[in-house]
């Protein structure tokens, strides 16, 4: 067994024997605070998976082509691993903060979340089909490997908010913004006294803007507003917003707005897990990868690797390894 394992962690050079036997034994791939697991098994059936994908994909039409057999192609395949096994250890992460907010997702839930959805969008039969042929998953391997982490991350996130006192002061700060507003005070000195921004010091004025250089889901609705209307409280990922469109104009056939805003920033979901995170402590017993605790990712221990992952995200114009 001790030979085995010497074998499982990247001390010999068997590594054909290293994946079939570290799977078939369920040796941790990671290890999640004191008690949480993720297994060789669980990191190797979703590379499988991953791999089952492109390889059953024809992208010739595009003129772009996947191969896992090249030693660049194994390199590719191991940035994949990474991946994957950054995203097990998140979800472990996040069951785990999960739990000791007494939240649970049973099985039961995930296939009703399913089953909604496919009474809403799909047809069944098809789903299932497609996740085997694309991946090689049941539909049970879908609801654990998928739905399940997404109920989890969404059920964590809304209890956050409704315990977040941080939050709760944010509401109330930009409350208090807009009742001076509909009291009739300036839209400039609201933003001085109140907002978060840069721009607080000139009154809320950020200039102009197109569409496409706001964020999402404050464009739509500030795009739908008149010259001199306020909006109401708007929510995004970087807090709460009121703004006031000053002018509009179209050049070129492009719509746009000269804004004012106050904002008043709130710890957002991904900053807050980020922060939880740090406090999990997390060992990753293979070879090539190791933890990192201030960013809370698995990286590779070989610069090589980390170079030739740098690389590739600099020039993946037209790569479909990257893409996906």
């Amino acid at each position: 067994m001790i030979t085995i394992a010497i074998l499982v962690y990247g001390f010999g050079k068997q590594n054909f024997l290293v994946d079939k036997t570290a799977q078939s034994l369920s040796f941790p791939a990671a290890v999640v605070g004191k008690t949480d697991v993720v297994t060789m098994r669980e990191l190797g059936d979703d590379l499988v998976a991953v791999k089952k994908f492109y390889e059953n994909q024809n992208f010739s039409d595009i003129g772009l082509r996947v191969d896992f057999a090249t030693a660049d192609g194994q390199k590719r395949l191991k940035i994949k691993e990474r991946q994957l096994l950054n995203k097990l250890i998140e979800n472990k992460m996040i069951e785990k903060l999960a739990a000791e907010r007494d939240i649970v997702i049973t099985k039961e839930m995930a296939s009703q979340n399913v089953d909604r959805e496919i009474a809403q969008y799909g047809n069944g039969s098809e789903i299932e089909k497609t996740l085997l042929d694309l991946y090689g998953w049941s539909m049970d391997n879908f609801k654990e490997k998928i739905v399940k982490p997404d109920m989890y991350r969404m059920e964590l996130n809304k209890k956050r908010i409704a315990t977040d006192s941080s939050l709760v002061q944010a509401k109330t700060k930009i409350a208090q913004a807009q009742a001076e507003l509909k009291n009739g005070a300036s839209f400039a000195e609201a933003a001085k006294k109140y907002s978060e921004g840069e721009s607080a010091k000139n009154g809320g004025e950020l200039g102009w803007f197109t569409a496409d250089q706001m964020l999402p889901e404050i464009a739509v609705a500030a795009f739908a507003m008149k010259k001199g209307e306020q909006s109401d409280v708007l929510e995004s990922s970087l807090g709460f917003h009121i703004i006031q469109v000053d002018d509009r104009k179209t050049e070129e056939g492009v719509d746009k707005i000269r804004v004012r805003q106050i904002l008043v920033r709130t710890n957002n979901f991904p900053n807050w897990l980020l922060e939880q995170e740090k406090k999990i402590n997390i060992f990753i017993p293979l070879k090539d990868y190791h933890w990192n605790k201030e960013t809370a990712t698995v990286e590779f221990v070989s610069q090589e690797m980390k170079d030739f992952e740098n690389n590739l995200d600099k020039n993946s114009a037209g790569d479909i390894s990257i893409l996906f």
